[in-house]
């Protein structure tokens, strides 16, 4: 599931993996936006992007999926959990070796590995338990058939986001566009859609300012809702 509140390859790939050196020499004639690949993140960067998630204000009346949790602290633990598995699948991508802003994408191509099924198995149990995971999917069937799925069926490529965040201190700073630009970007070079699903209607609409199309809505509860979004 992918609350949006983040490869390698030749020499034509829109992510460039330079030294700081390269980096600054070469930031201003670039086709594709800069960004890196995260191989390492602090507990407390970890940590800011659980807080980021669990301590966004809904709109009145708005649940989002936090819903499924008990309480705060237990969807930041999910959301850490998550970022952690993201990082060891290595699909962490981040504007800068400052980590401003995070985002985890793949292609639907790609596969997760060992580590990151088994971190993700493990959030899930610690935050839901067996019986609060088995709900939980039955819950997501509920809502009718997303995006992703829909292209899955179809045989379409795409790549998808199943993480963003802007840590707290580099907010209202523009990361947000930076960081989605490199999803953008990788979509753009494979030639295929970037799509993502979101929780809550500020965060649908700031997606849409950043070029994405509302494409689809499906509701799990009153007031709990997940919008489909798409670049093409």
């Amino acid at each position: 599931h992918h609350f949006c509140s983040d490869f390698s390859g030749d020499c034509m790939d829109s992510f460039q993996y330079l030294n700081e050196k390269e980096e600054r020499k070469r930031n201003f004639n670039m086709n594709y936006p800069i960004g890196v690949k995260v191989n390492h993140l602090t507990e407390r960067e970890i940590e800011e992007v659980g807080e980021a998630f669990a301590y966004f204000e809904y709109a009145e009346n708005e649940l989002g999926m936090a819903f499924l949790y008990k309480d705060k602290e237990t969807l930041k633990e999910y959301i850490c959990g998550f970022t952690r598995a993201m990082l060891k699948g290595g699909f962490l991508y981040s504007t800068s070796r400052n980590h401003e802003a995070l985002i985890a994408f793949r292609h639907s191509d790609e596969k997760m590995n060992l580590a990151c099924v088994a971190e993700l198995l493990k959030t899930f149990y610690r935050t839901m338990g067996i019986r609060g995971f088995l709900h939980f999917l039955k819950l997501m069937q509920s809502g009718g058939e997303s995006y992703e799925d829909t292209l899955k069926k179809a045989k379409k490529p795409y790549i998808l986001v199943g993480m963003l965040a802007v840590r707290k201190k580099y907010q209202g700073q523009g990361y947000m566009r930076k960081v989605l630009n490199l999803a953008y970007a990788e979509g753009k070079r494979r030639n295929c859609p970037v799509v993502l699903d979101t929780d809550a209607v500020l965060k649908r609409d700031k997606y849409i300012h950043l070029g994405m199309k509302h494409i689809r809505t499906r509701k799990y509860a009153d007031g709990a809702y997940l919008y489909d979004l798409i670049k093409e």
